[in-house]
């Protein structure tokens, strides 16, 4: 039984090439991408891979760490000024690096009432449970 190899020549067996050569010849044409990845001189070793990854990870922890920073000093200019429940109009003000204008805003937002001072004072709250008792109960809340 005759077969044909890639090389076009004829051969008897249970080979399926009628040579090593042409064999190699077989898988490098398969495998072409990964010859050439191989045969690069630009590829990257293992060492060199490691240190990229390990430089990866401090640039990394250092963004982490300036991301932190940024949250906490936002979340203080937020406590300092009565802007609660503002992160947005905030962290502007912060990226700009607008610190007056924002102190300015809070002053003004303070003027016209829309802040209101926290006292320290305890505050006296009715409860709403008056229809059901018979009558309302009156607790001591504590803004500390």
């Amino acid at each position: 039984m005759k077969k044909i190899c890639i090389c076009g020549k004829e051969f008897e067996g249970k080979a399926k090439y009628c040579s090593q050569k042409c064999r190699v010849k077989e898988y490098y044409q398969k495998h072409k991408e990964l010859w050439h990845f191989y045969n690069n001189k630009n590829r990257i070793t293992k060492k060199e891979q490691k240190k990229i990854e390990a430089e990866q990870k401090r640039i990394e922890a250092e963004n982490k760490a300036k991301r932190e920073k940024r949250r906490n000093d936002i979340n203080r200019l937020m406590a300092e000024t009565g802007l609660k429940n503002k992160y947005g109009l905030v962290a502007s003000f912060y990226d700009t690096n607008n610190l007056e204008g924002l102190y300015k805003y809070a002053d003004y937002l303070k003027s016209i009432g829309e802040i209101k001072e926290e006292s320290t004072e305890p505050r006296i709250v009715k409860s709403h449970g008056g229809k059901i008792t018979g009558g309302f109960d009156y607790f001591m809340i504590s803004t500390n």
